[in-house]
C-alpha cells in the first residue's frame, strides 16, 4: 500500500521495446523525408546509383580500361550525383597532380535567376588510375617545359614519388629552384636568362611571382540559343580549360530571368568567367592565370568554342548571316620587376610595345597574329590589325565584296588591314607607315649625294630599305648586311610588300633578286671593322657613297644596341668605309619633346654618345630631322652625317631643285604606280632644319652653350663655314638657315 499523494506505473518489457522501435522508425521516416526534400531542392537525384564507383572497382590497371574510364562523358559532382540540366563536372586532366583545396561559398536567394548550379572537380578517376598502375603523370610532351628532362615514358607516365611540374600559382609560397645546374658565378646570368624567356612567369623555373596574364574577349553576332544554354556554355568552358591544360576546380552558373547565363569558374591557376546577352548575340569572357602558359595562343581555341554562328531562320539565306566578330585584349598583371631576380622588362616581348600597343588594346576591329616565332637572335611577331581610328571593319568588308560602283570595291588597297612587325616586342615597321619611314631614311641622303653608286644597308631585314635604294638609276651595288637570316626569310613570306620591286622597270619582282643587290648574313660591326680598319688601308672602289644604318633603336637597352652606338672601332670603320663625299644615315628612334632634358642625361643617352663620336672620327656636318608618318607612337628621328662639309649645300637645295633631281634619278615605273608615295621636294625642304625641341634640348646641357644666349645677328662673323666645332649644333643651324640659303642662291 502506497502513501497518500504518491503513485507508481508498471510497464511491461514488451511495451518499452515497442515504444523504442516505433520512435526509431518515426525519426528515420522524418529524416528520410527531409533528405528527399533537401536533395530534390538542391537538384540532386536521391535514387541515383553511382555507376562510376562500380566501374572503378571493376577496372583493371590496363590502358584500355583506363582509357574507357577517361572517355566516360557522364556528368557528376564530387559525390557522383546527377545535377539539374546534367551540367558537366570538371575533371582532373589525366595524371595531373592537383592539391586539395578548401571550398567556401555563400548563396543568396535572387528572383532574377531561374536555376543555380555548382559543380566541383571529380578527382576519383585520376586517383584510381595512379593507385592501380603505381604510376603518376609527369606531364608528357604536351605538359612538360622544354627545358626539363622527363623521367617518364613517351606518354608521360613515371614512377611515383618523382615530383611533377607545378603549373599553378604558389599563392606566395617560395620554392627552391631545383633546376639550376649553374655554378655560383653563372647563377645570376642564368636566372636572368630564364626569367626573360617566353615562359616569363612559368613556375617550372622555381620562381613564383605576384603576377599573371589577363585575357579579355568580347564576341558579337553569336547564336542566341547557344548563349542561353547553360549546358552548352558550361561544356565550352570545360573544353577551354582542358584543352589549354588548365585545372578547373569548380564552377558556378546561373540562368537568368528572363534570358541569359552567367558562369564563373575557379581555376587552380586563377579564374575564368563569362556573361551572355542572347537577344543581342553577345558574350564577354575573361580568363586570368598566374601560371606560365601563354594565353594569346588560346585565341583560336576560344574562337572555335564560343564564336558559334547564328542559325538562319526560316526563309533566311545563310550567306546573309554575319560571321561572329571577336574583340580581345591581353594584359600582363601584377608585379615582376623587383620580385623576379634578373627580370628585365625590355627583354619580355609582352612587356614591350607589342604588349601595350597591340595586345593590350580591346578596340581593334581586327587583331590577328600572322606569326610568332623565335630565331637564333630574337623573337619575331607579325600582327594584322584594323584600328577603327584609321580603317574600319565595315569598309574593309565592302572592299572585298566587289559591289559595283562602291568606292571601297574600286580601291581595295586603301582599306586593307595594317601589318606590324615586332622584334623582341619592339615595333620595327608597319604596312601603313612603310613608305614614310623607309623613304625618309633613304632618299634625303641619296638625293643629297651627287652620284651614289655604292650603298650599304646595315640591318633592314624586311627588305624595304633595299627597295628604296634600288629605285636610283645611279646605284650599281647595294649591299645589305643583316645578322638574322631568318628575319629576311620570314619577311619575304609574311611581309612581301616590303621587298616588292615589281613596280620598277628593269628590276626583279623581289628586291632581293635584283642583280644589283647583295645580301650578307653576318654581324655588321665585324664586317666594317675588319673591312675598313683605316681610311687608307682600303681600296677606294670598295668604299660606299651612302651607308644607311637601319638597325636597332638606340633607346633599346640591350648590349648589342648599345655597342652599335658606342663602339669606337665600329664608328671609325663607318667613317673609313665612306668615299670622300660619302654620307652616313642613322635612325635615332623616337623624337624628343620640349619637356625632355638634355640627351646626355636622359633616355636618349646613346643618341648623345654617337653624335659626339661621329664628330670625333671626322664628320664635318650633321643634321637631324624627323618624320611624323611612320606609324610609330612618336615622330621618328633620323641623322645624316656628311664627310665633306660642302655636301650640306646640296642638303639645302630648294624644293624645285630636289623635284628635278627626283625626275632625273629614279628608275622608270609601271603605269599607275608612282615610285614614291611620301618623299618629294617639299618634304625634303621640311627636313632641312631640326625641330625646335632639339634646339631646346641642346641648350639644356649641364654647361649651357654660349650660342644659346646669342641673337641671330651675333652669329654672323663668329661662326666660320668650316668650323668643326659646329658639326652638330641645332642652334646655329636653325638661326643661320637664312644665311645658308642666301649663299646657295648666290652660287
Amino acid at each position: 500500500m502506497t502513501k497518500p499523494g504518491k503513485f507508481s506505473i508498471q510497464l511491461s518489457g514488451t511495451f518499452i521495446l515497442l515504444s523504442i522501435v516505433i520512435s526509431t522508425l518515426l525519426a528515420f521516416s522524418v529524416g528520410w523525408i527531409s533528405r528527399l526534400v533537401l536533395l530534390t531542392s538542391a537538384g540532386i537525384n536521391p535514387f541515383h546509383t553511382d555507376s562510376t564507383a562500380v566501374a572503378l572497382r571493376e577496372a583493371s590497371s590496363s590502358s584500355s580500361a583506363i582509357d574507357a574510364i577517361l572517355d566516360d562523358g557522364s556528368s557528376r559532382g564530387m559525390s557522383g550525383k546527377d545535377v539539374i540540366k546534367q551540367l558537366p563536372a570538371p575533371k582532373v586532366l589525366a595524371g595531373k597532380q592537383v592539391p586539395y583545396t578548401t571550398y567556401t561559398s555563400k548563396s543568396f536567394p535572387n528572383e532574377g535567376t531561374s536555376t543555380s548550379n555548382t559543380l566541383h572537380i571529380d578527382r576519383t578517376v585520376p586517383l584510381y588510375i595512379s593507385a592501380q598502375s603505381k604510376k603518376e603523370f609527369d606531364g608528357g610532351p604536351d605538359f612538360r617545359s622544354d627545358t626539363k628532362k622527363s623521367t617518364g615514358d613517351d606518354k608521360g607516365w613515371k614512377p611515383l614519388n618523382v615530383d611533377p611540374p607545378c603549373d599553378a600559382c604558389s599563392r606566395g609560397k617560395e620554392k627552391k629552384n631545383e633546376l639550376s645546374t649553374t655554378t655560383e658565378g653563372e647563377e645570376d646570368s642564368a636566372e636572368a636568362s630564364s626569367i626573360n624567356e617566353d615562359g616569363h612567369n612559368d613556375d617550372s623555373d622555381g620562381l613564383h611571382l605576384p603576377a599573371g596574364q589577363h585575357l579579355l574577349v568580347d564576341i558579337k553576332d553569336v547564336d542566341s540559343e547557344f548563349l542561353n544554354s547553360e549546358e552548352r556554355l558550361a561544356s565550352a568552358m570545360i573544353d577551354l580549360t582542358n584543352e589549354s591544360k588548365l585545372t578547373l576546380l569548380s564552377y558556378h552558373c546561373h540562368s537568368l530571368v528572363p534570358i541569359g547565363v552567367s558562369c564563373a569558374g575557379v581555376l587552380l591557376e586563377s579564374h575564368v568567367a563569362f556573361h551572355t546577352w542572347p537577344l543581342e548575340g553577345v558574350i564577354t569572357l575573361d580568363l586570368f592565370t598566374c601560371g606560365g602558359g601563354k594565353l594569346v595562343p588560346l585565341m583560336p581555341l576560344i574562337e572555335r568554342l564560343f564564336s558559334v554562328k547564328q542559325t538562319p531562320s526560316e526563309g533566311e539565306n545563310e550567306e546573309d548571316i554575319p560571321e561572329p566578330t571577336l574583340l580581345w585584349a591581353h594584359k600582363l598583371r601584377g608585379f615582376r620587376e623587383g620580385f623576379a631576380p634578373g627580370y628585365v622588362r625590355t627583354s619580355n616581348p609582352l612587356d614591350e610595345g607589342l604588349g601595350w600597343s597591340v595586345l593590350g588594346r580591346l578596340d581593334f576591329d581586327m587583331k590577328r597574329p600572322l606569326l610568332s616565332t623565335k630565331t637564333a637572335f630574337q623573337h619575331v611577331d607579325i600582327y594584322e590589325v584594323l584600328d577603327p581610328d584609321h580603317r574600319d571593319l565595315e569598309s574593309y568588308q565592302m572592299s572585298l565584296s566587289y559591289t559595283d560602283g562602291a568606292y571601297e570595291s574600286m580601291h581595295p588597297e586603301l582599306f586593307i588591314p595594317n601589318k606590324i612587325l615586332f622584334l623582341d616586342g619592339v615595333q620595327q615597321s608597319t604596312l601603313y607607315g612603310d613608305a614614310p619611314y623607309h623613304e625618309s631614311i633613304v632618299h634625303p641622303a641619296m638625293f643629297t649625294h651627287e652620284n651614289p653608286k655604292r650603298v650599304a644597308i646595315i640591318g633592314g631585314g624586311e627588305g624595304a630599305t633595299l627597295r628604296e635604294a634600288l629605285k636610283h638609276n645611279t646605284v650599281e651595288k647595294a649591299v645589305m648586311i643583316e645578322i638574322d637570316e631568318d628575319v629576311v626569310q620570314l619577311s619575304r613570306e609574311y611581309l612581301k610588300e616590303w621587298s616588292d620591286c615589281s613596280n620598277l622597270v628593269g628590276s626583279a619582282n623581289d628586291c632581293f633578286e635584283d642583280p644589283r643587290a647583295e645580301v650578307r648574313y653576318e654581324d655588321a660591326t665585324q664586317y666594317f671593322i675588319s673591312g675598313f680598319p683605316t681610311d687608307e688601308a682600303v681600296n677606294g672602289s670598295d668604299k660606299f657613297d651612302v651607308i644607311v644604318m637601319d638597325s636597332l633603336d638606340p633607346n633599346v637597352k640591350i648590349s648589342y644596341a648599345v655597342d652599335l652606338y658606342s663602339n669606337d672601332a665600329y664608328i671609325e670603320s663607318l667613317y673609313n668605309g665612306l668615299t670622300e663625299s660619302g654620307i652616313l644615315v642613322i635612325q635615332l628612334g623616337e623624337s624628343n619633346t620640349d619637356d625632355d632634358p638634355a640627351d646626355e642625361v636622359g633616355k636618349f643617352e646613346n643618341r648623345a654618345i654617337i653624335k659626339d663620336k661621329l664628330k670625333e672620327v671626322g664628320f664635318k656636318s650633321m643634321h637631324i630631322y624627323t618624320e611624323e608618318h611612320c606609324e610609330f607612337q612618336w615622330p621618328w628621328t633620323i641623322l645624316v652625317a656628311f664627310k665633306d662639309a660642302n655636301t650640306k649645300q646640296n642638303w639645302h637645295r630648294s624644293a624645285a631643285e630636289t623635284d628635278l633631281e627626283i625626275r632625273k634619278r629614279l628608275l622608270t615605273t609601271k603605269p599607275g604606280r608612282p615610285a614614291l608615295r611620301n618623299y618629294d621636294g617639299a618634304t625634303h625642304y621640311n627636313y632641312q632644319l631640326p625641330p625646335k625641341s632639339f634646339e631646346i634640348s641642346y641648350c639644356r646641357q649641364e654647361e649651357t652653350p654660349d650660342e644659346c644666349a646669342m641673337l641671330t645677328t651675333e652669329f654672323v662673323g663668329v661662326v666660320e663655314e668650316d668650323d668643326s666645332s659646329i658639326a652638330y649644333n641645332p642652334v646655329v643651324e636653325r638661326r643661320l638657315n637664312h644665311i645658308v640659303k642666301a649663299e646657295n642662291k648666290a652660287v
